[in-house]
């Protein structure tokens, strides 16, 4: 039986994420400069061509964007229009979606990949049915939270590890608020059925790479429903508030509003 592997793009991959969520939370506002790729090679302790795989994701995404002679620039995208109240929810509530999310694109993804090759067919079954339940509880009018959380154990459990299952149980433990902010965004059910679709399809295939894949992108999406949740209860609870771009932070430097002019 073949390892799961873990490819050099894992490294990238954690980048993407990373940069993103600094674009999503504001840490990185739009119109700022990303330093240069030798001082980001620095900053993650990777090789610079890992650090360019990384921003030609981004770039792809439209997150950033190369303009000659200066630099690589943040783009101004809906979701990077960030409100003070915004700031105030982020300040109190980054750790909960940064810390967890980070520990799920570690294990998870992995852990879709040894379910693709070790999966019965019973399990398969139950993977497959708890998706159905998800959207029978959407289609009531819910959110489909447990469901959701039941169809990642699941695929744990499919990994026929046993760790797995107590590191996912845990995990989903520590996300369910940040799973609920994601499934209560706009398009978050329908991100999260599709997503989940996906990973079921290669599962069932046994595909490890398929799922392994599919599981990181779930993941990144996830994220992205998170801050939106939070921007869109922001613009609900502060709409009067102006919008006040952040100034571009180190890790260490804090979050520090830019006054408003």
């Amino acid at each position: 039986m073949q390892s799961p592997r873990i490819l050099k793009t894992r490294i990238y991959e954690q980048i993407v994420l990373q940069l993103q969520q600094e674009i999503l939370s504001g840490r990185l506002a739009a119109g700022d400069r990303l330093p240069p790729e030798r001082e980001l090679a620095l900053r993650f302790r990777v090789s610079r061509a890992s650090i360019r795989e990384a921003l030609s994701v981004l770039q792809s995404r439209g997150f950033i964007e190369s303009r000659q002679g200066g630099g690589t620039i943040i783009r101004p995208t809906p979701d990077t229009m960030v409100t003070a109240p915004l700031d105030e929810q982020l300040a109190r509530h980054g750790d909960e979606v940064r810390n967890p999310l980070e520990v799920r694109y570690i294990f998870e993804p992995q852990t879709a990949y040894l379910a693709a090759e070790r999966a019965t067919d019973e399990e398969v079954a139950v993977i497959r049915n708890l998706l159905a339940a998800q959207e029978a509880a959407i289609a009531g009018g819910g959110t489909g939270l447990e469901q959701d959380t039941a169809f990642h154990l699941a695929i744990a459990e499919a990994a026929h590890n046993d760790l797995l299952v107590t590191i996912v149980n845990y995990i989903n433990h520590a996300i369910r608020e940040t799973r609920e902010w994601s499934l209560r965004a706009r398009s978050g059910t329908t991100n999260s059925v599709a997503h989940h679709h996906h990973i079921l399809t290669a599962i069932a295939g046994h595909k490890p790479e398929a799922a392994q894949t599919a599981m990181a992108e779930h993941l990144e999406d996830v994220q992205m429903m998170a801050l939106r949740w939070l921007r869109e209860r922001a613009a609900d609870l502060g709409s009067d508030h102006d919008r006040r771009p952040l100034l571009a932070r180190t890790q260490t430097a804090g979050r520090e509003a830019v006054e408003s002019e």
